[in-house]
């Protein structure tokens, strides 16, 4: 038995997130339709910099298309096979997303930040179904935290009917159990 507690205790130990997320999103829909996801993340100072080898970036502001094409090509495409972490579960199962629009990156207070948009490969109606949403890297080589704000909200063309409801998603904990994501219900 102690020898199953050294184990566990030294892969639990040398496991870490390597990158810091904070995140938010707006769930894009069409009455109780969900057709796309538009997300902005927020990463810690110097990441990805680093990871695709660009030495020159505005100080705040928006990098411009040769940069952009760069960050997206080498930080951002790969992300793909993984629904760029997103999560998004009707009934409990996993819906895909089409090749993301609207990629930017732009520079604020010295962090680089990506907006983007996720198209449902097939919109999903949300009026009597399970439907949640969340952010998450099963690895947890990547670590997603909700925006201070509002993490995640409806856009205006949801049904007056529609809401949100935040909730710490147990069903779905990574990290050896230790760590619990943040989800979003959505209900119409």
């Amino acid at each position: 038995m102690v020898a199953v507690f050294a184990i566990l205790s030294a892969s639990t130990a040398t496991a870490h997130p390597h990158v810091w997320i904070t995140y938010t999103a707006k769930i894009r829909m069409q009455g109780a339709t969900i057709s796309a996801i538009t997300e902005n993340w927020r990463f810690t100072e110097g990441f990805p910099v680093m990871l695709v080898g660009i030495d020159h970036l505005p100080i705040d502001g928006p990098v411009g298309p040769a940069q952009t094409g760069i960050f997206r090509q080498q930080a951002f495409s790969s992300l793909a096979p993984a629904d760029y972490f997103n999560h998004l579960l009707v009934d409990g199962e996993s819906q895909h997303f089409a090749e993301p629009s609207d990629f930017s990156v732009s520079v604020k207070n010295g962090r680089i930040e990506y907006t983007f948009t996720l198209r449902l490969v097939k919109p999903v109606a949300v009026a009597g179904r399970r439907v949640q949403f969340g952010v998450w890297d099963e690895s947890f080589y990547v670590d997603y935290e909700p925006g201070m704000d509002v993490a995640v909200s409806l856009d205006g063309g949801a049904a007056p009917t529609c809401r949100i409801r935040t909730f710490a998603d147990q069903r779905h904990s990574i990290f050896y159990g230790t760590v619990v994501p943040q989800a979003t219900a959505i209900i119409c």
